[in-house]
């Protein structure tokens, strides 16, 4: 079992996260401009990724693989904290899917407005997940 992580430590490692996660964002918006569709969904689909990692090391929770983040995001945060809208779970996973063909399929391929949209999923995301963190940093302080 891992050793419980300080709510100092745990604050600084949410802020990391939140902090790659709108990098990861910047970087989807790049990739956007340059005509690389695949890998600007891979981007927005590890921007929400890291905020959602981000959000669950506040309250100690430690996925150690994507569906698992993508559980307890639905679980603990959505379903029973009721912290974030429902549909973002399902964001999660349309981008999660997005991703996963984007790395693994072949001769498959992404438009504009298929990055677009996984970029314009990951902004309300990120947006809405920071405000929820800054929130909770500041309840538990």
């Amino acid at each position: 079992m891992k050793e419980r992580l300080s709510l100092e430590d745990r604050i600084a490692l949410c802020r990391y996260r939140a902090d790659a996660a709108r990098e990861r964002l910047k970087a989807a918006e790049v990739l956007l401009k340059e005509g690389l569709y695949r890998d600007s969904i891979t981007r927005a689909y590890y921007a929400i990724h890291s905020m959602a990692r981000a959000l669950l090391i506040l309250y100690d929770i430690r996925a150690t693989t994507h569906e698992g983040v993508k559980a307890m995001l639905s679980k603990q945060l959505i379903k029973e904290a009721k912290l974030l809208p429902a549909d973002f779970a399902k964001k999660f996973s349309i981008l999660k899917a997005l991703r996963e063909d984007a790395d693994y399929e072949d001769f498959i391929e992404f438009s504009r407005k298929d990055a677009e949209e996984a970029i314009e999923m990951a902004k309300e995301f990120i947006d809405r997940t920071s405000q929820v963190v800054e929130e909770i940093i500041k309840s538990l302080k």
